[in-house]
């Protein structure tokens, strides 16, 4: 089993980064292959709406390290991808990954229904598991129905690549507090028992 966990976050060793390694920590223990790649490192772009990778779908005609990551993430069993919550939504860093994943699709039509339809080339039956960790408690304080909204977008990731699974796991009411995740036995025990479980056959 090979896992690669993609941490989002723009602050170093903060919350996000610390609930991604630990999920790896748990699949290591399995004897699965990790990876972590903090996203913050990488020289990316976001995507140009150019719609070159329809030329040979799969392919993003950019020249940065995305590109590569992104050829990457489809040789691996599992991803885990883990994003802090800014301003109701997920990072920057994130988003410019999700956007680019549209260079593995094609909007067509079912030739059976009309029907509009994905077509990935991304490989199908991988499993995901998301961490999002937010500065707010459960519930919210202010605008809940946002936090829902954000739930129901992320459907989209694993729903378009044909994952063959998907989990959420989220840490609430970190506030600013960098080390929130790092501090709580609790919640790093969760994860690393999601990162056993995700390595499982």
């Amino acid at each position: 089993m090979k896992i690669i966990g993609i941490n989002a976050s723009p602050r170093k060793k903060a919350n996000t980064q610390s609930l991604v390694e630990a999920v790896l920590g748990g699949a290591s223990e399995t004897g699965a292959e990790t990876r972590l790649v903090n996203l913050r490192d990488l020289t990316i772009n976001g995507c140009l709406g150019c719609e070159g990778c329809k030329k040979q779908l799969g392919k993003c005609v950019q020249k940065d390290e995305l590109t590569t990551l992104l050829q990457e993430m489809a040789m691996y069993d599992a991803i885990v991808m883990g994003t802090p919550v800014y301003w109701y939504h997920v990072s920057a860093q994130f988003k410019m990954l999700v956007d680019r994943l549209y260079s593995f699709m094609e909007f067509g039509e079912n030739p059976e229904t009309g029907e509009t339809e994905i077509r990935s080339v991304f490989p199908t039956g991988k499993k995901f598991l998301f961490l999002i960790s937010r500065g707010d408690p459960e519930p919210a304080r202010v605008f809940p129905h946002f936090y829902q909204y954000l739930d129901e977008w992320l459907n989209l990731i694993p729903l378009s690549l044909g994952a063959g699974s998907y989990e959420f796991f989220h840490q609430y009411g970190a506030d600013i507090d960098r080390k929130s995740a790092q501090n709580d036995p609790e919640l790093i025990d969760r994860a690393r028992k999601a990162g056993i479980e995700l390595a499982s056959i």
